[in-house]
């Protein structure tokens, strides 16, 4: 990235992240994995000075609303992330002996034995209040979108229950009308 652009891009500290697990495949199979995601998630916002704003957890892949209060460092948070929720998750599917995923995870290359997430991930910047209101909708309704829930705020791994009742989920979330002026 030519540092023109990275610069452009620093002015603003709000972002529409998305990662998916290698090949979609749908690894949170029990609350477990979810936990471990969530563990990791609120190590990483705490280290890297970021908020949630919005969310949403689904089986192969996750959406998150992220918004820097200090240094942002997207690439660290993300990295940081992938690599200790790869290695958990790889842990725990050794551990409830599922050597079927084992077997489809496996990756022999660069010493990496196994792949669980994609190597990029895609990051959105967010410059206004109509692009935030747009991406929450979207991350809201995905779960109903792929027949898991019929209500958004019923997919226990979402933010969408805390916009709709103000109830406080798994995941300290910051309100996005605290962000957005």
């Amino acid at each position: 990235m030519s540092t023109r652009l990275r610069d452009f891009v620093d002015q603003f500290n709000c972002f529409f992240v998305t990662t998916t697990f290698n090949d979609w495949m749908p690894l949170f199979i029990n609350d477990n994995y979810y936990l471990l995601v969530i563990d990791s998630l609120k190590f990483c916002l705490n280290k890297y000075k970021a908020e949630i704003i919005a969310y949403v957890l689904m089986p192969n892949h996750i959406h998150l609303v992220l918004f820097y209060t200090d240094k942002i460092d997207l690439s660290g948070f993300m990295r940081d992330f992938k690599k200790y929720t790869s290695s958990k998750i790889r842990q725990q599917l050794f551990k409830e002996g599922r050597e079927k995923e084992l077997e489809e995870l496996r990756y022999i290359r660069y010493g990496q034995m196994f792949k669980i997430w994609k190597d990029r991930f895609d990051a959105v910047v967010i410059r206004n209040k109509n692009v935030l209101v747009t991406k929450m909708k979207y991350i809201h309704n995905n779960p109903v979108k792929k027949g898991l829930v019929e209500r958004e705020k019923d997919w226990k791994y979402s933010s969408s229950s805390f916009y709709l009742t103000g109830k406080e989920g798994i995941i300290p979330i910051t309100h996005a009308w605290k962000i957005i002026n």
